[in-house]
C-alpha cells in the first residue's frame, strides 16, 4: 500500500464519526468491550451529534464495518481491537 493511500484512510476514519468514537473507546479502555459499553463509550464522545433512538444501529453499523475490515473482532460477550486495529486505532487517536 502506497504511503498517500495509507493516509488517506486514516484521515478517512478520523473524521468518520462514530467508527472514530468507538476506535477511541476501544484504545483508552484497553481490553474488550461489551457493546453496552461501547455504546456509552461511543455516547459520551458524540452523542449531542446522534439522536439517542438511533444511536444503537449507528454503533452496531460502524462494528460491522470495523469487523468486516479485520480491525475488530468478537469474543464471546466482548469486541477488541485485533492486532491491526490497535495500529488504527492509534493512528486516528493521535
Amino acid at each position: 500500500m502506497s504511503k498517500s493511500l495509507e493516509d488517506s484512510l486514516i484521515e478517512f476514519f478520523k473524521h468518520t464519526t462514530v467508527s472514530a468514537a468507538l476506535l477511541k473507546t476501544f484504545d483508552a479502555a484497553n481490553e474488550p468491550l461489551k457493546f453496552d459499553s461501547l455504546t456509552e463509550g461511543v455516547s459520551l464522545r458524540i452523542g449531542k451529534r446522534i439522536p439517542d433512538y438511533a444511536l444503537e444501529g449507528v454503533v452496531r453499523n460502524s462494528l460491522r464495518l470495523l469487523k468486516a475490515s479485520g480491525w475488530v473482532v468478537k469474543e464471546d460477550v466482548c469486541f477488541k481491537l485485533t492486532e491491526l486495529g490497535q495500529e488504527l486505532a492509534k493512528r486516528v487517536c493521535i
